[in-house]
């Protein structure tokens, strides 16, 4: 039988816990809703807190904003830091580099939507951390040194520089999540469709693989 004193112990605050339940639920409500278009007590009420604590927590709206643009940030350095690109040869590196890239935009629309409501505010937000660029950089070294691996080792014949080529992926990745109901409507073919999305993943890997080889795509 419960005692009444145990009855009236209060359960044990975990701060860290709450953060992060915060976090998670600010990332679908900006994803939803925008920057402008968030509204903190929905955050909360999802959480089961008051909005006095998010602001003790987080400061304002914008400061959650950006903790939640490095949270999603730090998600994929994360696992693309998992790949270990620097164990494997340089042509399965990048084949690995450009799957995971298209296989993370395919399956993280949160990520997606955030970056396409940022990109709407002109950047506003994400140019007031340094921790995104900061992460961010060890990945774009990380392909300089795969490229200078092939070109050493005579499997690639073009030098491309390592941003360019990152962009270049992140674009066959994510332009037909953010333009797809348009390009649908223009072409007739559905570009959401789980088959033309396999057959765009395959494309993706073919088209940087051949620039960096010197190869000639047959895809159709």
């Amino acid at each position: 039988m419960t005692s009444p004193a145990s009855k009236k112990q209060p359960r044990s605050r975990d701060p860290e816990r709450t953060k992060a339940q915060l976090t998670e639920s600010a990332m679908r409500e900006f994803a939803d809703h925008g920057f402008h278009g968030a509204r903190v007590d929905r955050i909360t009420r999802s959480v089961g807190c008051n909005p006095r604590l998010l602001y003790h927590y987080f400061g304002s709206k914008e400061k959650l904003y950006v903790s939640v643009i490095e949270y999603i940030f730090e998600d994929i350095r994360a696992q693309e830091r998992e790949l270990e690109l620097s164990r494997l040869e340089p042509l399965a590196a990048m084949r690995r580099l450009v799957e995971f890239t298209y296989d993370f935009f395919d399956s993280n629309p949160l990520f997606v939507k955030i970056l396409r409501n940022e990109n709407l505010l002109e950047g506003r937000f994400i140019v007031e951390t340094e921790v995104v660029r900061i992460s961010s950089q060890p990945l774009i070294d990380a392909i300089s040194r795969i490229i200078a691996r092939g070109l050493a080792q005579g499997v690639f014949r073009h030098g491309y520089d390592a941003l360019q080529i990152y962009i270049t992926i992140v674009a066959l990745s994510a332009h037909h999540l953010n333009n797809g109901h348009t390009l649908t409507a223009i072409f007739g073919v559905d570009l959401l469709s789980p088959e033309w999305r396999s057959k765009r993943r395959a494309h993706a890997v073919s088209l940087v693989l051949n620039a960096l080889t010197g190869g000639e795509s047959r895809q159709g």
